[in-house]
């Protein structure tokens, strides 16, 4: 028994490693994927309770209503430790995410408040991944990721200075599927956290806006149960995950460059260095916690983005960036592929009316191949590779939405 549930335990680790090589690197907003993600400065859609709930100040109250859909072909081609070539294993992820958010504003004395509210409900990080079934010890499918209902505020302190703040209410979503590792299994576990965020937008000309955000971590404890069929049968089992959603930071200036042109850049940090170990609890089982050492790196992303007005109806916008790894090379596995990314996007909007808008863009993550160098006969068991190989893949992410502005 005491075998069975460490192996379990085992399984559910490689399963929740993925979370830094799925975070969508552009996401959530039509207009501001549309741009690299080069957003935080001139966020002016329901996202700004995401993005930067100050910036809600300055835009007009309206009701936004979204989806993305991720495509992300990737493969994975082992190498043994004799440097033998496995057979590419391939999968593609695929996930429709829907997105809303609303933006309003008190008047008093017919005159607009200098206090506006926003809120939305987003997929904010993870993600999950399924690989075709071949009757090998695997993880055939995993899913790690957190859904976000928001609320924020933003305060105008003066012309130039606005302040904001969002709460955040997070439902983790956490499973996965096994085959012959060395028992099948086919677990799930969702579980509820708390957060909130902090950010500013200031306006030192009438041609430059200055974006500053700050996301404080999100832990979510997942509980649920499962059942994995070994040498006894069929066992139905609990689970105990904690998910370890890091802290992350933005700084975006924004340039009104001519009437019809705005020019964008941003810096984004993600702490990922926080998850040094993933922790699996098996409640009830008589065994200690798993604790299996990932010492993951901080992330960084520079963008840059441009949006044109072609008319009053129409706008085009495009941008890119370069965004670096999470995961070490020591804690690779083909649940995800993560490597130093560029990016480039376009997108583009139409006004109907003065009332509607709909938003479109399309990102596209440049393939590359990553290759995890094989281990040696001496290499010390605690440098050892996990998953030595050639990782390759690219996400695409297509946005669109429709908002009705008051």
């Amino acid at each position: 028994m005491m075998n069975k549930r460490a192996v379990l335990a085992t399984l559910l680790l490689s399963a929740t490693a993925h979370a830094g090589g799925l975070g969508r690197p552009n996401q959530m907003s039509a207009r501001g994927v549309g741009m690299g993600g080069a957003w935080v400065a001139f966020v002016d859609d329901a996202t700004a309770v995401w993005f930067n709930p100050a910036a809600m100040t300055e835009i007009d109250p309206q009701v936004q209503v979204g989806a993305e859909v991720v495509v992300g072909p990737r493969s994975y081609t082992p190498v043994a430790d004799d440097g033998t070539r496995g057979a590419p294993q391939e999968a593609t992820v695929f996930a429709p995410v829907p997105a809303l958010g609303g933006v309003g504003r008190f008047t008093y004395n017919d005159r607009p408040s200098w206090f506006t509210l926003g809120g939305g409900v987003w997929n904010t990080y993870g993600g999950q991944v399924s690989y075709p079934k071949t009757n090998m010890p695997a993880l055939d499918s995993t899913q790690d990721a957190v859904i976000e209902a928001q609320v924020g505020t933003g305060l105008r302190l003066s012309d130039k200075f606005s302040i904001g703040a969002s709460f955040r209410f997070g439902i983790g979503l956490f499973a996965v599927q096994g085959t012959r590792m060395p028992y099948d299994s086919d677990l799930s576990a969702s579980g509820i956290g708390v957060s909130h965020l902090w950010s500013l937008h200031f306006r030192p000309t009438s041609k430059v806006k200055v974006g500053v955000v700050w996301r404080a971590p999100m832990n979510l404890t997942t509980t649920g149960s499962g059942t994995v069929d070994g040498a006894s049968g069929l066992e139905r089992v609990s689970v105990e995950h904690e998910q370890q959603w890091p802290q992350s930071a933005a700084l975006g200036v924004g340039l009104q460059a001519t009437p019809e042109l705005r020019l964008a850049t941003q810096l984004d940090w993600v702490q990922w260095s926080t998850v040094k170990a993933l922790v699996v609890k098996l409640p009830g089982s008589g065994n200690p916690d798993q604790i299996y050492r990932e010492d993951w790196r901080d992330s960084w992303t520079v963008r840059l983005g441009a949006e044109y007005a072609v008319s009053k109806a129409v706008a085009v916008r495009a941008g890119g960036y370069y965004d670096t790894e999470a995961v070490i090379d020591r804690s690779k596995e083909r649940q995800y592929v993560d490597s130093n990314k560029i990016g480039l996007a376009a997108g583009g909007s139409f006004r109907i009316g003065g009332k509607w808008r709909i938003d479109a863009a399309v990102d596209y993550i440049i393939p590359r191949t990553h290759t995890v160098k094989q281990n040696t006969p001496t290499t010390p068991d605690y440098e050892r590779n996990k998953a030595p190989g050639d990782y390759r893949g690219t996400l695409v992410t297509i946005e669109a939405s429709v908002a009705r502005v008051f």
